[in-house]
């Protein structure tokens, strides 16, 4: 039963999904968590033996045909690439796959119990198809994050498409070493690994919509001005502490230092002087100064 425990892990982290902030106005997130659902309910069932175990394996591959659609549609609005995507012609194609997979054995021909309980298919004469089509859904959706990532659109945009792109790593890493250890003979179920990292994928695809959330998480990715900006302010803070221990700091000259951190900041994130001195809630002539000063 420790088999069990990713595909119950990820289950419960999706039911608290269902949850939390405004997830249920996203549709295509909505849409995508709640195959996603289904999906890792499959997963489970298939451990409790309850029969009808080939039907369930042909609708696990189901979702899966349209929860590679769905992780695509949200690529497309992350980056704002809405004159790439064809939503009708792509639906019409994971209905075709997936009636072909209902209704015929060319795809999935049977199963198989792994050691570990579950189940795990016996492939088709005609698998690759549903090979190729996952893996082209997802290249196509890594794609349109690296072209949102590097072209020249607004700096959210970017942010977003550069921190989406870094949630795929770990299931990207997963499946590798996943398939790795079943060509070396290890009879393992990558379902409950895969659905464990795709949980961390929805968790910050919901957070990527609320700006202090991507500025957050845009402070631990190398090089991004956030977390030049997060490293200068710690060392300035870390600075404020020296007091507490016996130190002795220049405290005007540190407050100073901060207040310039910030300035050049928002600088950064703002598209005039004005924009600045509204933002910081100060006149355009006392940021003049300001700047003057420590220039």
């Amino acid at each position: 039963m420790t088999w069990m425990l990713p595909s119950a892990i990820a289950l419960v982290i999706k039911c608290f999904l269902f949850f939390y902030s405004n997830v249920h106005k996203k549709k295509n997130f909505f849409i995508l968590l709640v195959l996603m659902f289904f999906l890792n309910f499959i997963e489970m069932i298939s451990f409790l033996r309850l029969g009808y175990y080939f039907l369930g394996l042909k609708l696990y591959y189901c979702l899966a045909a349209f929860v590679a659609l769905y992780l695509l549609k949200n690529c497309v609005e992350i980056s704002n690439s809405f004159y790439f995507f064809k939503k009708d012609f792509l639906f019409i194609i994971a209905c075709f796959l997936s009636g072909a997979i209902l209704l015929s054995d060319k795809i999935v021909a049977g199963f198989y119990f792994l050691p570990n309980g579950s189940i795990t298919r016996v492939a088709g004469e005609y698998y690759f198809i549903f090979q190729t089509y996952i893996l082209s859904f997802l290249l196509c959706s890594i794609f349109i994050l690296v072209k949102g990532a590097m072209a020249k659109k607004e700096y959210d945009v970017r942010s977003r498409c550069i921190v989406a792109l870094l949630a795929f790593v770990p299931f990207i890493v997963i499946a590798i070493i996943l398939m790795i250890l079943m060509q070396l003979g290890y009879r393992v179920n990558m379902a409950g690994f895969l659905s464990l990292a795709l949980c961390f994928m929805l968790f910050v695809f919901i957070s990527l919509s609320e700006k202090h959330k991507l500025f957050t998480m845009m402070k631990f990715v190398p090089f991004s001005q956030e977390r030049a900006h997060y490293l200068e302010l710690k060392k300035h803070i870390e600075k404020l502490t020296l007091p507490a221990i016996g130190e002795y700091i220049d405290m005007k000259s540190v407050l100073k230092d901060v207040e310039m951190v910030v300035i050049r900041h928002t600088h950064h994130h703002a598209n005039s002087q004005k924009e600045v001195a509204r933002r910081l809630s100060l006149s355009e002539s006392s940021l003049s100064k300001k700047m003057s000063k420590k220039s």
